[in-house]
């Protein structure tokens, strides 16, 4: 083990003098004895020993296989690099097999400019740049916005750096993480060029997958940038925490930003404060499982998940809002309409499932524009439906009291949210087609008598390009009766009739019964389907 503060190399840690030299003379040591690059046998680890280090310029750990730096004691206040380097605190690029552990990274506020505005920094270049990773460090890279083209400060950035990891982890900054396919990094609102001090990084775009961050918090200041960015990322595992230190000025609400094709993400996490868990843009998002946990939220009305521009495939999405005021009237998954509202979405969801229990109207577990574009998607809800060969379905019995022998009532037994675009002035024209599958049952368990009627039923309406109704026609098929005591209870058939008001559906039906009871009550049970072709929207059941 290699000591920078031996007398060969000579680091203070005391804050006070500069160690920049020392550090770089220890590491280039290091570099010498590495296997393989150094022609050496085995990998060397450089320790520091507890205090505060400061460093002028960035550390070149690059080209350099095998290094591990080391801290002294864990990752809070022990080890400290105190960064006024105007860039990259720890420079690994073109390393493999290379990282850190338990050390504090400050970038110093008092020196403007000229403090660090990236913590680490893991890139691929010709030598290589896989297998690297970084164990209980503490990133405060304070909050200096305009760095890095308006990514502000970053604390921990890979660009093609394949097979790395991230584990028990404390990240502070603008943009806590950066992971990227490409040196040509696009935020919400920046971009950015990634580059080496020292080497140069690998070009085009390639891979940036086989990520592992685990037991890890990142937590962004103000509401600039998301907490994780992920460009064209493959592969990634994600279990921790994400939230902000301060939210006084921007507007940026996501907490994890995907930009590219994106397949392969398993996002385990709690997130307060930011009120948007995911925007994918630009490209497919493919065989992504996301587990959150969201509360605290700063704009409890924006959409949990956009993924406006994006075809999705695979998506398993399970979403938590434990705070009753943060629930209401937000999309769970959303699709921005085109701005020509005759244009249908050009995005899909194929193969996917949506669990929220905590969105209680199904009018927001996604949008309908989204929906319309759906194939066997699930939605697992307080009202669980899916989407399957171009119908809609409910997935659990519809129960409904509709009074009694003696005072029949029209039971409301399946609503819809109308798929019809009111935006457009020429092509709202559509029809509705809706089955409905149940029985009507007289008597209660404890009846001596009781009766029941087993049925099919179609409705089918049709809407003209101006959004006028036609009247709806409707057929019902018996399939099936029994009655204990027809001559005192029985079910002989029913009425069933859609309508239509404030954009909501409603489909009710009218038993008809006769016998000499007149207290015995009457309750529909079944379940509805709905088929509809519209240009823009699909219906969404309620």
């Amino acid at each position: 083990m290699i000591n920078v503060k031996d007398a060969q190399f000579g680091a203070f840690g005391d804050g006070g003098h500069d160690d920049t030299a020392a550090i770089q003379k220890a590491i280039n040591f290091a570099k010498t004895l590495s296997y393989p690059t150094g022609g050496g046998t085995y990998r060397v680890n450089v320790f520091f020993p507890a205090g505060f280090y400061y460093i002028t310029s960035p550390i070149n750990i690059t080209n350099a296989d095998g290094i591990w730096l080391t801290g002294d004691g864990g990752r809070y206040l022990n080890t400290n690099i105190i960064g006024v380097t105007g860039g990259v605190i720890f420079d690994f690029s073109g390393s493999s097999l290379a990282g850190c552990e338990n050390f504090t990274f400050i970038s110093n506020p008092g020196n403007g400019t000229s403090r660090s505005t990236i913590g680490t920094l893991f890139a691929l270049t010709s030598n290589g740049g896989l297998n690297c990773g970084i164990r209980n460090c503490y990133f405060q890279m304070q909050d200096f916005p305009t760095a890095n083209s308006g990514f502000g400060t970053i604390g921990i950035l890979c660009v093609r750096a394949d097979e790395f990891f991230v584990h028990e982890c404390l990240v502070r900054a603008n943009t806590p993480i950066v992971m990227s396919n490409t040196t040509s990094l696009v935020g919400i609102g920046v971009t950015n060029t990634v580059s080496s001090s020292f080497q140069a990084l690998t070009q085009g775009n390639g891979s940036m997958g086989f990520i592992d961050i685990q037991a890890t918090s990142l937590q962004n200041y103000e509401k600039r940038q998301p907490a994780l960015v992920l460009n064209g990322v493959n592969t990634l595992n994600f279990h921790g925490y994400l939230s902000r230190l301060t939210a006084n000025s921007g507007s940026v609400e996501t907490a994890i930003l995907c930009n590219q094709y994106t397949t392969n993400l398993r996002i385990h996490a709690n997130i307060e404060s930011f009120s948007q868990i995911l925007k994918a843009t630009n490209g497919g998002f493919e065989g992504n499982e996301f587990n959150i946990v969201i509360a605290n939220e700063t704009a409890p009305t924006t959409s949990l998940i956009d993924v406006t521009g994006c075809i999705v495939r695979g998506l398993k999405l399970r979403v938590s809002l434990p705070i009753i005021a943060e629930r209401p009237n937000r999309y769970v998954i959303y699709y921005a309409p085109d701005t020509n509202p005759n244009q249908p979405s050009s995005g899909s969801i194929i193969d996917s499932e949506i669990t929220c229990y905590d969105i209680i109207s199904n009018q927001y577990i996604i949008s309908p524009n989204l929906l319309k574009q759906a194939t066997n998607v699930l939605f697992n809800t307080s009202q669980p439906f899916e989407k399957k060969g171009g119908r809609l379905r409910q997935l659990s019995n519809n129960k409904v009291s509709a009074g009694t022998i003696g005072s029949i009532a029209t039971a409301t037994i399946f609503s819809f949210l109308q798929a019809d675009n009111t935006a457009s002035t020429n092509s709202r024209g559509g029809y509705y087609r809706i089955w409905v599958d149940g029985t009507i049952q007289a008597g209660s368990y404890g009846s001596a008598y009781s009766a029941v009627l087993s049925f099919q039923a179609q409705i089918i309406i049709n809407q003209n390009y101006i959004g006028t109704m036609d009247l709806p026609s409707s057929t019902v098929i018996i399939l099936d009766k029994s009655a204990t005591n027809p001559t005192f209870i029985d079910i002989t058939g029913l009425v069933i009739n859609v309508t239509f008001l404030n954009r909501i559906g409603t489909v009710t039906i009218t038993p008809k019964a006769s016998g000499s009871s007149t207290s015995e009550a009457i309750v529909y049970n079944g379940v509805a389907e709905i088929q509809s072709d519209f240009l823009i929207n699909d219906p969404i059941p309620l």
